[in-house]
């Protein structure tokens, strides 16, 4: 992106360069430093805003919270009077005794008539020998409410304060504001529910004496009094604020609200035993944040507008006057393009032209060196290929020794065998192959197989050269077999196992070598009866095997060994090795088959 942007403006004649960087540097930076401004004015605005609404909303929020008060406190006392208690407990008679009854109970008319935050009471309860007057509503299992969604969570809520807004037998299709909550007896293991209805009336006068609209909400969006009659007993949906938007967050949001970009300011009434809360919402359009920050706004684009038009005509005329002598300048720079680097530039001055005029003479000297120097490179390089490929022919002439040797040794097997000398050419042809596998051996991994035929060549090699006295036993588990070990990691103990085990006993000498699956490792083993080891001969060797001492450079077979399989194996000890003096030496090493190779 920023190469296309780069070739973009190379493309460019300087004029447009000019006219693009008075645009880059004066004109966006004004635009910006406008922007800023009004932006910061803008937010000014709304922070003031925002700051009076939050202001209000506290002011508001006490004077709903008293207007709620009276409903909560009488929802509480009822909750524990005995009045109540042993009206909707009792067992009537007749009529009578439940008309007489009612006559004696004044609680709820009483709080009704006192309190004007409260419209009506009521009390729902499975009594069949009671009436209903509207205020005592007694229900059984066929009554319609018991199916209602406010009276099942009341039930649920455990005589928690729910606020609901819902229609009920009194209202019809109209939905009123309540405080329902269940009332628990426990002596008599009944209970009833409690429907105290608000005066909404008194919610909306409140809302009123403010100029901005504002909602009171319950958990279900729905607005239960506002200062917008309109809106009364509508969802939030209906008046186009996303319900999204305010459930369960408190601050100030962005929206569309009445078809007007606005600010919305939301908080939570909160009353004490309640299991949902009352949220009061406050509303304000963009149009009256930012009536006067527009104003400066416009103010201040005329201005900019005006600077930025002198500004433009100033840039292009000083642009005209440049664009002239570069001209001049490009044109010795379309001669240096053809090839002619013998050509000068001739434009005079000591601003920034005539200072490119001098470096685009220095440049032409500088490629025209540059040119000789990269001849003398390209000889120097056409030298140095010369004789790689030399080293390339003497390295491939190198590769005729190896086959050389092993073309005499089968020369020699066919002669021996015939002669009649067959084990001779077996030992022969045992010496060709163990050469070859040591010769090409690489640095991959080979199975122990292979491993195992050139352990077996050699020692039929040892065996043929010490006239009989080497016995040796291969015992292979098959199931070994198949596995990757490192090339020449058995070869190197088997050759230490006789030159050192069995190079000095006359007779009986045997080595063994041994593979077998244990848990997860393959052990391998070399054993010899030979003259074994002394314990300080042997602690000697163990420090060979880690340290550089003279020991060590004796050891090389072994100290390679053991490094390998520690490089190749991370959790492998190495080489163990046990001995006895006289007696005999065992060295063996164990690979985990189940570590990544």
């Amino acid at each position: 992106m920023i190469q296309f942007f780069i070739k973009k403006l190379n493309d460019m004649k300087v004029r447009n360069k000019l006219v693009f960087s008075f645009i880059l540097v004066v004109f966006v930076p004004i635009l910006i430093v406008g922007v800023i401004l009004t932006s910061e004015l803008r937010q000014m605005a709304l922070n003031n805003a925002i700051d009076q609404t939050t202001s209000d909303m506290t002011r508001i929020k006490t004077r709903i919270s008293d207007a709620l008060f009276p409903s909560v406190y009488v929802s509480n006392a009822l909750l524990v009077d005995h009045r109540l208690n042993d009206l909707v407990n009792r067992t009537y008679d007749s009529t009578y005794d439940v008309v007489e009854a009612y006559r004696n109970f004044h609680i709820f008319d009483s709080n009704v008539r006192y309190y004007n935050e409260i419209n009506d009471i009521r009390f729902y309860v499975k009594n069949d020998t009671m009436l209903n007057n509207w205020r005592i509503i007694p229900v059984n299992n066929h009554s319609e409410v018991l199916q209602t969604s406010w009276y099942e969570e009341a039930i649920v809520n455990r005589g928690l304060i729910s606020w609901e807004f819902m229609e009920t037998e009194r209202s019809g299709s109209e939905r009123r504001f309540h405080i329902t909550r269940v009332v628990h007896f426990p002596q008599h293991q009944t209970y009833g529910v409690l429907v105290v209805e608000i005066n909404t009336n008194n919610l909306n006068f409140i809302l009123s004496q403010e100029a901005l609209p504002i909602l009171i909400l319950d958990s279900k969006n729905n607005i239960v009094a506002t200062n917008d009659v309109d809106h009364l007993g509508k969802n939030l949906e209906e008046v186009t604020i996303s319900p999204q938007l305010t459930n369960g967050r408190t601050g100030t949001f962005q929206d569309v609200v009445f078809d007007e970009p606005s600010h919305i300011t939301v908080d939570h009434i909160s009353v004490p035993n309640s299991v949902n809360d009352l949220r009061i919402v406050s509303i304000i359009t963009d149009a009256e944040i930012m009536e006067d920050a527009n104003k400066l706004r416009r103010l201040g684009f005329t201005i900019i507008s005006i600077s930025i038009v002198i500004a433009f005509i100033l840039i292009f005329s000083v642009s005209h006057l440049i664009s002239n002598r570069i001209s001049i300048l490009s044109n010795q720079i379309r001669k240096v393009a053809r090839g002619n680097l013998t050509t000068y530039s001739e434009v005079e001055g000591r601003d920034e032209i005539g200072q490119l005029s001098t470096e685009f003479n220095r440049m032409t000297k500088s490629i025209k060196e540059l040119l000789e120097e990269i001849e003398h490179k390209n000889t120097e390089k056409r030298v140095l290929e010369k004789r790689q490929n030399q080293i390339k022919l003497k390295m491939l002439a190198s590769q005729i020794n190896p086959h050389f040797l092993f073309n005499t040794l089968e020369t020699i097997r066919m002669k021996t065998l015939l002669s009649g000398e067959k084990e001779i050419a077996h030992i022969v042809k045992r010496l060709g192959k163990l050469l070859r596998s040591s010769i090409e051996v690489g640095g991959g991994m080979v199975p122990l197989k292979q491993e195992m035929e050139m352990v077996k060549a050699y020692l039929e090699i040892q065996n043929f050269r010490f006239d009989e006295r080497l016995e040796y036993e291969l015992k292979i588990d098959p199931k070994t077999e198949a596995i990757k070990i490192p090339p020449l990691i058995i070869q190197p103990l088997v050759e230490n196992a006789v030159i050192h085990g069995l190079e000095n006993k006359i007779e009986g000498g045997k080595v063994i070598v041994e593979t077998r699956l244990i848990g997860d490792d393959m052990i391998v083993s070399v054993k010899d009866n030979g003259v074994g080891i002394s314990t300080k001969k042997k602690e000697e060797i163990f420090l060979s095997l880690t340290e550089n001492t003279v020991e060590a450079e004796n050891r090389i077979g072994l100290r390679n060994v053991h490094e390998r399989i520690l490089l190749t194996y991370k959790t492998s000890n190495g080489l163990v090795i046990n001995s006895e003096q006289h007696k005999g030496t065992r060295v063996s090493f164990s690979i985990p088959l189940n570590e990544d190779e």
